[in-house]
């Protein structure tokens, strides 16, 4: 890195030498004293315009790409000119934190779906048999020593070690991490050692980051390639035709999963719609049965996909048997409300059109009766899947009501739209545009009949919904209990 010095005496090689550097930051607001702040330009902000306030907060250096003669520095702050300031903060932040993911037996989650149930059900299962894990998902993040609502579906640099950092003084010998296609393009998780990586599926979503499917795969693959030879290796879902990509660079061994093919092989024995039993065969030729209490191939698949990182973790197959039916519910994803009366009631993440298509036919197994879905398009995002969503709305859904998500900058009303040139391709399609998300979903749970199912998709366990300027502290099962309450002769919730 080139180092130029504004008006400083003190190199700053010293300062990590002297242990005044405590910590990383790349938001100015959440300086600490003693930190040193890495100065990134971001998509509304550029952080090298806070460089004085990172200062008064505490931070001791400053790095940035910018040269230091154009950028505003305080006499006496040292500073380093970097070609890339996100790649800095990653190699910074895992120096400033001590290494943290050498001492920890680290697992890495990516994929288009299921990267959150995985996560959770794994750290689950591995904390089953006695194991002290640390789990950092879009959910939830839990270091041992806190736990706390996830900010995003991986963490920045600086953050990201830091808590990797908490695991280890927690005691932690395993960490189970969800690897978004962002967080490895942008260097978040660069210089973290993974020892395990799982690749659940691929299918459209980020383009408008990514540009095209060819770029997102190869975001994804990158983890992978990333796995020096003497890594447990990577899990890899054989039937998901991105899988050979994800293997193309990699050096460590590999050990695949899936219904069709694989090393690890599941079985559908039977089904109901609200559980699956089927039968494991895993690479030594041990087999055994069970039941999984989530609906739905595709968490058979999330399923498979554990199941073969816990057999790479070296869990033996009775462990794995004896915890497949205890996998528990995550936050967001397939949440069922079922009043004594009245229609049964899904909270479901699902933002993608295969999520989307996966969901709502599975809740055509749940029901006699009709199927409705309240959903919306997420604001500056992949504008190109909007139609495709509508088209898969109205083709599986007998009622769709589409509403607002999280429409940030953008018109709620220009998204609907966007929404609805899909969904008017399908013959008698029943689509309505209700903006107001309560309302949406007030009209459907109260017109819905008790036979039916209510499909509510997008926002899962997210606890605020941003529209504009505006921030609103709500959930979508809030909205969804207030309105049941409203139901004549609901019952008990």
């Amino acid at each position: 890195m080139h180092v130029a010095l504004t008006r400083g005496t003190t190199h700053w090689e010293d300062l990590w030498n002297e242990g005044r550097i405590r910590g990383v930051a790349m938001d100015s607001r959440e300086v600490r004293p003693g930190d040193l702040y890495v100065a990134v330009r971001g998509r509304r902000w550029d952080g090298h315009a806070f460089i004085r306030e990172a200062v008064a907060r505490g931070a001791v250096c400053v790095v940035g790409e910018e040269d230091a003669s154009s950028i505003d520095i305080p006499p006496g702050v040292p500073y380093v000119q970097v070609p890339s300031s996100r790649r800095a903060a990653s190699a910074l932040s895992n120096r400033a934190y001590g290494f943290p993911s050498r001492r920890l037996t680290v697992v890495g989650v990516t994929g288009t779906n299921g990267k959150t149930t995985c996560v959770h059900w794994l750290t689950h299962m591995l904390r089953s048999v006695g194991l002290r894990v640390g789990m950092l998902s879009s959910v939830s993040n839990e270091t041992g020593l806190r736990t706390v609502p996830a900010e995003l579906t991986t963490l920045e640099a600086p953050k990201l070690h830091r808590a990797l950092r908490e695991m280890v003084d927690a005691g932690c010998t395993h960490a189970v991490i969800e690897v978004s296609s962002h967080g490895i393009v942008q260097h978040r998780t660069s210089d973290v050692d993974f020892d395990l990586a799982i690749f659940t599926n691929l299918t459209r979503e980020h383009l408008d980051f990514h540009g095209s499917m060819a770029n997102y795969a190869a975001a994804k693959a990158r983890l992978f390639s990333g796995l020096s030879s003497d890594k447990l290796g990577a899990v890899l879902n054989r039937d998901d035709p991105y899988a050979d990509v994800m293997a193309e660079s990699c050096v460590a061994p590999i050990i695949t999963y899936g219904l069709h093919a694989g090393d690890v092989r599941g079985r559908v024995v039977e089904t109901d719609g609200w559980h699956t039993r089927l039968s494991v065969q895993l690479p030594g030729g041990e087999e055994f049965e069970g039941i999984l209490s989530h609906p739905g191939v595709y968490n058979v698949y999330n399923l498979l996909a554990v199941v073969a990182a816990a057999h790479a973790l070296g869990l033996p197959a009775d462990a794995i048997h004896g915890v497949m039916s205890t996998l528990p519910s995550v936050p967001g994803r397939m949440h069922v409300i079922r009043p004594e009366r009245g229609p049964t009631v899904v909270v479901d993440y699902a933002h993608t059109p295969d999520a989307l298509y996966q969901l709502l036919n599975t809740a055509r197994q749940w029901t006699r009766g009709r199927v409705w879905l309240v959903f919306g398009g997420r604001g500056e995002r992949d504008k190109g899947k909007r139609p495709e969503m509508g088209f898969i709305a109205a083709s599986l859904a007998d009622r769709v009501l589409v509403t607002t998500d999280n429409s940030y900058s953008e018109e709620p009303a220009r998204i609907a739209d966007e929404i609805l040139s899909g969904a008017r391709q399908v013959y008698g399609a029943k689509c309505d545009v209700v903006l107001d998300r309560a309302q949406a979903i007030e009209q459907a749970v109260l017109e819905a009949s008790d036979g039916d199912v209510v499909v509510i998709t997008g926002r899962g366990h997210e606890s605020f919904q941003v529209i504009g300027a505006l921030r609103l502290e709500r959930t979508d099962e809030d909205m969804v209990r207030e309105a049941l309450r409203r139901r004549p002769g609901a019952g008990a919730i």
